[in-house]
């Protein structure tokens, strides 16, 4: 019995990933924890990254030819989907092809209904359905698993939330090219991701991320974690970002991480940041202080807006005093911080995006993005929209970050939104400031040559 999985080459679809000097370049994780279940359980087992090795249609099938695999299982976003199919239909009719990731999650039906050469699907977490589906169980007993039945789609009942993350076997590194992952973010080279928990507890209307992992926080313990490290030190990492939704939602977990990180002697050899984002209302000085000292140095925050208003209908529940808290308490505890903010939620229009390039001008941030929301199917603002107004792409490749404006509800069109992002994006980083910190922040020549080439490419992406 092969299994072949398959991460998909997004650079096929992003734009400014073209420019390889810089494109972020992730492990897929999910599919490494997949291949490290399987591993475990005598199942020969290999990893196509189309991605990290830029691979095309011709390269990818020749590799499925190749290694002849029983099965093939593939990733997907929402934005990726179609890709995923293309890959699909490059495989023999003797291999057996099970789609999985957020896009299966929030669209089984439709997604089984258009992609005919996907033979099984899985919902929600996918290592132990997947196992199950190779292993021959009864399709019927696979819980999470969608399939074709007599020209009917059947979908099993909801597979339960793993709750002993710590009994996972660590992701299958050997099975990824790992010196090919990169971040132009990363303090130290050769970087890697963790993942720590799993799940979120808040009602964000635009977050998908539920649709695979629940609303229940799930956790690893501080020892599990940094087994892990330890593990990427081996491999040769010195730094790593935290890809969690809720690195710090239990404060006391991170506080014995960072204890160990200390105890260890590891916050001398690694650094490491949260670049995905922490809540601003899940920190403390003392926290942050202590995450400093285990060689934390740098924490994106969700803002996401600065109008009270907009933040409230979105259901974030934070406010613009916390925010504001939040960032000088990283800045006391020499934590760089980065601002996410968001263009086009619930409720928007002009007026409130102006808010939010004003609010951000005065925090004491040294980096912000400005994105157009996505409203990612199934999602809460999905729903609104789909019902209030109109999301425009016939095809879900559109469904990008910095791609074009993909929908359209009540004050909100295109054009505004285009210009407000840009406007963003000029008022906050044309500034003396703001200049100066970024020059302070890159450290050689080659970052500093990364970080204009992003602007460039920015800049022309956002050219009509």
């Amino acid at each position: 019995m092969r299994v072949l999985l398959i991460q998909p080459n997004y650079r096929q679809i992003y734009a400014y990933a073209k420019k390889k000097e810089i494109t972020p370049i992730f492990p897929p994780l999910g599919l490494a924890y997949i291949a490290s279940v399987l591993k475990n359980n005598n199942i020969e087992v290999k990893i196509l990254e189309a991605n990290a090795n830029n691979l095309n249609h011709f390269q990818i099938e020749r590799c499925i030819k190749e290694y002849s695999p029983d099965w093939v299982g593939i990733t997907s976003t929402t934005s990726m989907i179609e890709e995923a199919y293309e890959i699909a239909k490059l495989c023999p009719k003797n291999i057996k092809v099970v789609i999985g990731g957020i896009h299966a999650s929030s669209m089984p039906q439709e997604t089984l209904e258009k992609f005919d050469r996907f033979d099984y699907l899985i919902r929600g977490e996918g290592e132990f359905a997947m196992l199950e589906l190779v292993q021959k169980k009864t399709l019927s007993k696979i819980k999470g698993l969608s399939y074709r039945k007599n020209k009917k789609i059947i979908h099993n009942s909801e597979r339960e939330l793993n709750d002993k993350l710590d009994e996972l076997p660590l992701p299958a590194r050997e099975l990824l090219p790992m010196e090919k992952y990169f971040s132009a973010g990363a303090k130290q080279n050769p970087s890697d991701y963790i993942l720590s928990s799993r799940g979120c507890p808040y009602q964000c209307i635009f977050c998908a991320d539920h649709l695979v992992h629940g609303r229940k926080f799930r956790f690893r313990s501080p020892e599990n974690i940094i087994k892990e490290v330890e593990e990427i030190y081996r491999r040769g990492a010195r730094d790593w970002d935290f890809v969690d939704d809720n690195f710090t939602l239990l404060s006391e977990r991170v506080e014995e991480f960072c204890d160990l990180m200390i105890k260890k002697g590891l916050n001398k050899k690694m650094s490491w940041r949260c670049s995905n984002g922490i809540r601003v209302d899940r920190i403390t000085p003392d926290l942050l202080k202590k995450m400093k000292l285990a060689g934390c140095y740098m924490v994106s925050l969700g803002i996401e807006s600065g109008n009270e208003e907009i933040l409230n209908k979105m259901k974030k529940s934070i406010n613009l005093q916390k925010v504001r808290q939040a960032v000088n308490w990283c800045r006391e505890a020499g934590i760089e911080t980065r601002g996410l903010f968001m263009f086009g939620n619930l409720g928007e229009n002009e007026r409130t995006m102006q808010d939010t390039i004003n609010f951000a001008k005065t925090l004491d941030l040294d980096t912000a993005t400005f994105h157009i929301t996505i409203p990612f199917p199934n999602t809460d603002y999905w729903k609104i929209i789909k019902k209030e107004g109109e999301i425009y792409p016939k095809n879900y490749r559109d469904y990008i970050a910095y791609g074009n404006v993909i929908f359209h509800h009540g004050e909100l069109d295109e054009k505004t939104l285009m210009e407000m992002q840009k406007k963003a994006y000029r008022e906050f980083y044309f500034r003396p400031k703001i200049f100066i910190k970024a020059l302070k922040n890159i450290r050689d020549v080659e970052k500093f040559k990364i970080y204009l080439n992003a602007g460039i490419a920015f800049l022309g992406l956002n050219k009509k």
